[in-house]
């Protein structure tokens, strides 16, 4: 699958009605590549999910967990020149960052943040 394909499979699955887009730069000043969603899903079940999406896509899966929030950037296997970040955390621990969006708080638990593939050129 191409940087664009696997981009488009993962916004796909995404945009599904257990997920839902915010904004980003409102909630964490995001630049618009980045893009921010939320869900009621379980974090272990978002990690599972988006794990399925990248599997046999990327060359490997590095995810990391420190301070709530399981995160990494992958290589996308057919041009490891692209890489893409993932993260899911809990929202409960940036009341502060949501204050303004208290809807947010009462009927999410996690956000992902998502930074489509983009490669590093020399």
């Amino acid at each position: 699958m191409s940087p664009n394909e696997l981009n488009q499979t993962i916004l796909i699955r995404l945009t599904r009605p257990d997920f839902k887009e915010v904004d980003g730069g409102k909630i964490y000043g995001l630049q618009e590549r980045s893009r921010l969603f939320v869900t009621a899903l379980p974090r272990d079940e978002v990690v599972h999910v988006l794990s399925g999406l990248l599997d046999g896509q990327v060359t490997s899966q590095p995810w990391a967990e420190d301070y709530g929030q399981v995160h990494g950037s992958f290589a996308v296997k057919s041009d490891p020149r692209w890489v893409l970040g993932l993260a899911a955390s809990e929202i409960v621990p940036k009341r502060e960052d949501y204050a303004a969006f208290p809807q947010l708080l009462n009927q999410y638990t996690i956000e992902v943040l998502y930074s489509p593939p983009s490669a590093d050129e020399p």
